[in-house]
Formats: C-alpha cells, structure tokens, sequence
C-alpha cells in the first residue's frame, strides 16, 4: 500500500514520513485482528476436503429455496452456517438441487 503525504487529510498525520505511517498502520491492523471477533458458524465445512454436512432439515430448506428461483440466497444461507467460501457453496447447492 502506498500512502504520501498527500494522501492524508488529517494535519497531524500530515506530517509524517511515509514509513512511520506504513508502521502505524501495521500496527493498528495487528491490534484489529485480535480484537476482531472470530466468526463461529454452527456446521462449519471441511476445508481440507471442501464437503459440507448440514442437517436434513436445514437440506430440505435450502433446496426450498433453489426450487423456488432463489439459488442466491440459498448459497448466502450455506455460508453462513458453514463459513464455506462462495464455490464450496455454490457446488453444494447444485449438488442438492440436482438430487432433488
């Protein structure tokens, strides 16, 4: 990231040479990753192996949904539970929709 002094509104920061900058803003990421809440999701998926085990319920929801034009939100749905990323999830949710 590239940041001049040009770049900064604020008077005080204004003045600071760049690597000073590039410093400070190391450090207030460092101090944002450990105060940031870990996300907990209740059916997390295995990311070694891609799969995603959700249950039957929670199956016949989402396929609900897909039969029902809202494939989108069925994916949003799966990351949410599973933490999954977006192609994990999708795939799932094709993999559900064509056994339906």
């Amino acid at each position: 990231m590239h940041v001049g002094t040009r770049d900064v509104k604020h008077p005080l920061l204004s003045r600071l040479p760049r690597p000073v900058l590039q410093a400070l803003l190391v450090v207030l990421e460092k101090v944002f990753a450990l105060l940031r809440k870990k996300a907990v999701y209740p059916f997390p998926y295995n990311a070694k192996t891609n799969t995603i085990n959700l249950p039957a319920q929670i199956e016949r929801e989402l396929r609900r949904l897909v039969s029902t034009g809202k494939k989108a939100e069925a994916m949003k749905r799966v990351i949410s539970l599973t933490g999954a990323g977006l192609r994990v999830s999708k795939d799932y949710v094709d993999t559900l929709a064509k056994r339906h």
